[in-house]
């Protein structure tokens, strides 16, 4: 499953946003948005930050609610609330999608590209593709983009490895003679 480069930043961004650690600072945010792609000249501000912070569990409920109509009318609030009208431009040279009006800020622009994102996910690939890290030990989401649907960890090679060796050592213990 593949989502076009505008998209699958903002897919992304939501992902990094709902699993970070640390927004602690306006560099760090900057530099979380900067890495994802997002033009970003400057540190955000306190409140820009703050903003950030509350937007992580907003993002996060389509991928924990009970159903996904549940999760999908909550984020289609988040639009309504942001007063999202979807506009074709190319002002930077290839088609792409503006959610809010040019003068919005940068933390309305994630919210809504991200929320955008996330429904486009729902809408293309169905609501199962948002998840939720298998390993016992991890509250992170991923979008599973696999061909078969079959990932269950936010990153094999830290909790899918890590919970496939705990369930190693568990049979090998099971198995030892008493």
């Amino acid at each position: 499953m593949n989502f076009g480069t505008y998209a699958g930043r903002a897919l992304h961004t939501a992902v990094d946003l709902i699993n970070s650690d640390d927004l602690s600072t306006g560099e760090a945010a900057a530099t979380l948005l900067r890495d994802r792609g997002w033009t970003v000249d400057q540190p955000l501000t306190p409140d820009e930050v703050e903003r950030l912070r509350a937007l992580r569990p907003v993002l996060r409920y389509i991928f924990t609610s009970s159903t996904p109509h549940d999760g999908v009318r909550h984020l289609n609030a988040v639009l309504a609330d942001m007063r999202a009208l979807p506009q074709l431009t190319n002002h930077d040279g290839a088609w792409h999608w503006h959610y809010v009006q040019p003068d919005a800020d940068l933390v309305d622009r994630v919210t809504t590209r991200c929320a955008v994102a996330l429904l486009s996910v729902v809408a293309d690939a169905g609501a199962s593709r948002l998840r939720t890290c298998a390993a016992d030990d991890c509250t992170n989401v991923f979008v599973d983009l696999s061909r078969n649907s079959a990932r269950r960890f936010c990153d094999a090679r830290t909790c899918g490895n890590r919970t496939h060796a705990a369930a190693y050592r568990a049979r090998r213990r099971d198995n030892q003679p008493q």
